[in-house]
């Protein structure tokens, strides 16, 4: 008598240890990839200054102070505050201006080195190319910083969180069911076994 003959067999608790491992790899690679869009969907202007924002869906958008930031081959850390920085955002094909207003949900994100906060928020009815303005008042002088607009931006942020935490205990919820099937199944058919062999214990493990 040996261990082949036991169904299912002792494979498969290996089977629940690498759906467990593999659970925290894909659980990287999600985080890895989400986060990394997360990141190109921001568009950057450096302030004072002004660029083009190509705003593909209504909504509303925020425009986050970049603290921390790299634009180009250019590393930015301004922590001070930008309070007198004054912003403005015109519709570029029509001359619209757009309503700014201070951001009233104080957001937060750290992705890929690059650290911001939330700082205004603004919503456009139509999609389309927009101008960004950003300088300080006439005889005031301040730092130089990256202003980052986007759209979603914090719940998207959540989303990623949430479905990478899933992935993980998704995986490990399989593994130990895999590995307590298996155990049960086993040790039911040690019994049946041990009964067919008039009652003495099988000489195998587990």
């Amino acid at each position: 008598m040996n261990d082949e003959e036991i169904r299912p067999s002792r494979l498969y608790y290996g089977l629940a240890g690498v759906v467990f491992v593999g659970g925290f790899v894909l659980f990287g690679v999600f985080l890895w990839r989400n986060l990394r869009g997360l990141e190109e969907g921001l568009q950057q202007v450096v302030a004072p200054g002004k660029a083009d924002l190509n705003l593909a869906a209504p909504g509303t958008y925020t425009i986050f102070h970049e603290h921390e930031s790299v634009v180009g081959n250019r590393v930015y850390s301004t922590r001070e505050s930008i309070s007198g920085l004054e912003c403005s955002l015109v519709r570029k094909d029509t001359g619209e201006l757009v309503t700014l207003s201070r951001s009233t949900v104080r957001s937060n994100y750290s992705v890929g080195g690059r650290s911001g906060t939330s700082f205004l928020d603004f919503r456009i009815a139509q999609p389309g190319i927009y101008e960004l303005s950003a300088h300080y008042p006439e005889g005031k002088e301040g730092p130089e910083v990256v202003l980052a607009v986007g759209r979603g931006f914090s719940l998207k942020i959540v989303t990623t969180v949430f479905g990478g935490l899933g992935i993980v205990f998704g995986s490990m919820a399989i593994a130990v069911a895999i590995a307590l099937i298996t155990l049960l199944r086993r040790s039911k058919a040690k019994k049946e076994i041990q009964i067919r062999h008039g009652g003495h214990p099988p000489p195998y493990p587990t």
